[in-house]
């Protein structure tokens, strides 16, 4: 491996995508025709989210995956086992718009008071793609199965916009969809402005 600073990234901007679960991503999606930085919506069916917080930024959450040492009466450390791993993020919402309620709360709107109704969350099912931009090219994430719902409770801050804390859980991608990888089912893909397979000798 050789050092390569075009493969550096500050994330200093970035959005959200969503799109019904399980949605394949453009064809170089971050190529002149795929995702980019700004109010509009992605190629079709992708949402932009819209605005998220900065002082709250995206985060992936990671839990499990401890490695144990197991021993027999005769012997220690014969084997390792590693416990499930489970894949998320975070991200905290701005607009007070329905696709955002949608996420957060998966309820719906009253017609006769105008407001939107909110029970017992019930996780929905999208398909997301995380993007970020700098000054030298862009990283993206597919998610093509995630739930999500809304995460801790909304707190207020008077010096601040209002967030809504949404929390996805990544599912593994069905076969059809991505291939798995020596049986394991696959949770998202990592696209990178430049990245390339490696050459095989």
């Amino acid at each position: 491996m050789t050092a390569n600073k075009t493969s550096l990234v500050i994330p200093a901007k970035g959005t959200v995508f969503h799109a019904p679960v399980n949605t394949l991503p453009p064809t170089a999606p971050l190529g002149t025709d795929g995702f980019k930085l700004g109010s509009a919506d992605g190629p079709t069916p992708w949402k932009n989210l819209g605005h998220t917080s900065e002082a709250n930024t995206i985060a992936f959450t990671k839990e499990g995956g401890e490695r144990e040492s197991l021993n027999t009466f005769l012997e220690d450390g014969v084997r390792t086992s590693t416990s499930a791993t489970t894949w998320g993020f975070t991200v905290n919402a701005l607009q007070f718009d329905s696709d955002t309620l949608d996420l957060a709360f998966n309820g719906e709107f009253n017609e006769d008071t105008g407001g939107y109704k909110v029970t017992s969350s019930i996780p929905s099912e999208i398909a997301v793609f995380l993007y970020f931009k700098d000054s030298s090219g862009a990283l993206g994430f597919w998610l093509p199965n995630v739930e999500i719902t809304l995460g801790d409770a909304p707190s207020v801050d008077i010096a601040n916009f209002f967030e809504l804390p949404l929390s996805g859980t990544m599912l593994g991608a069905p076969e059809e969809i991505i291939p798995a990888v020596d049986g394991r089912p696959v949770l998202f893909e990592i696209f990178k402005t430049g990245l390339s397979a490696p050459v095989t000798p």
